[in-house]
């Protein structure tokens, strides 16, 4: 029986796509890190629902002190605020400036292009059909761990 040894591979992809991501925010001039973005951008693309602190270790597969972390670096970079829920003041609401939603909006053009360009990097060689065929083993293998 063969050892794949898929973990370190799915690791070593996953190194390489963040350092890709890195060098691209900082080509862009963004002044949020990786991990940054992913959380301002779940919430944006969140906007028509509450998106609240205590789920972001799930969400973006985290782990709770690190999303505290990243929620408090961007209310200190005045990108996101808290909001006390109104039913269970325990609860905080994430909720987007409304500076970084009109950044968002001006510049999402530029950062669809660059992260096309990432996956066309990532999948140089492969035919439309190898495209979709790994599109649909990424998915189901996440379904496999998930479940």
């Amino acid at each position: 029986m063969q050892l794949h040894n898929y973990m370190y591979k799915v690791k070593k992809l996953n190194i390489l796509l963040s350092k890709e991501a890195a060098q691209m925010l900082s080509r862009e001039g963004s002044p949020y890190t990786n991990q940054q973005v992913e959380l301002i951008m779940y919430v944006y693309n969140h906007l028509d629902k509450v998106v609240y602190q205590r789920d972001l270790p799930e969400v973006l597969g985290i782990t709770r002190p690190t999303a505290n972390g990243l929620v408090k670096r961007l209310v200190q970079k005045k990108a996101i605020k808290l909001v006390a829920d109104p039913k269970d003041s325990r609860l905080k609401q994430i909720k987007i400036m409304p500076a970084v939603i009109a950044d968002i909006n001006s510049n999402k053009k530029n950062f669809i292009n660059e992260f096309r360009q990432m996956e066309d990097q990532l999948t140089k060689g492969f035919s439309k059909k190898q495209q979709d065929e790994f599109e649909k083993m990424l998915v189901k293998a996440i379904a496999n761990l998930e479940s």
